[in-house]
């Protein structure tokens, strides 16, 4: 709920500028979750963070949505379900934030990136599922025995969004348990 509110509320210190805002967060994830060695082109402008996921090529990968990943990973998909990612820009809508950029690169999955959600009928990736986490998960749907999207097992994955300035109660302890599957 905290990075909710900071989200909707503007930084200490800032205009309430969106554009200034969203450059701001780009930046700071950038500093924590770095691209270079997964491949593909760069992290656009207003594009989604990246966790560090591995075995995933984005040079090749597409988003698919979290109705892909159902089949194979029906308990994973019901956890994620009753998780607040599950509702994270219905959130957003409901506080009338719901093309807000900032907001957005975190709020839905893939933003900028190939296959990522594009608007409001991409009800697939309108929400945080499993690929915001993961990676883009098309190369695993073809071939699924091969490994995908591994995350650390600590913080790292969910710094990208949950930055201290917009989650600043964010801890891997308390979160996870929420999320665990």
């Amino acid at each position: 709920m905290m990075f909710l509110l900071a989200c909707l509320a503007p930084r200490p210190g800032t205009e309430p500028n969106s554009a200034s805002r969203a450059a701001e967060s780009r930046a700071a994830a950038a500093m924590r979750v770095p691209d270079s060695a997964r491949g593909g082109p760069p992290v656009g402008e207003g594009a989604s963070p990246l966790p560090p996921f591995v075995g995933v090529s984005r040079a090749s990968a597409r988003y698919e949505g979290a109705d892909a990943c159902t089949p194979c990973h029906a308990a994973a998909a019901s956890t994620w379900g009753a998780s607040a990612h599950a509702h994270a820009r219905t959130t957003l809508v409901g506080a009338q934030k719901g093309y807000d950029p900032v907001c957005l690169t975190c709020h839905v999955t893939g933003l900028g990136h190939p296959g990522g959600w594009t608007g409001e009928a991409d009800l697939g990736r309108g929400q945080v599922g499993c690929e915001a986490c993961h990676g883009p998960g098309s190369d695993h749907i073809t071939a699924p025995a091969a490994g995908y999207g591994a995350l650390p097992t600590d913080a790292s994955a969910c710094v990208a969004c949950h930055t201290h300035d917009n989650s600043p109660d964010f801890s891997w302890e308390n979160y996870w348990p929420r999320v665990e599957h």
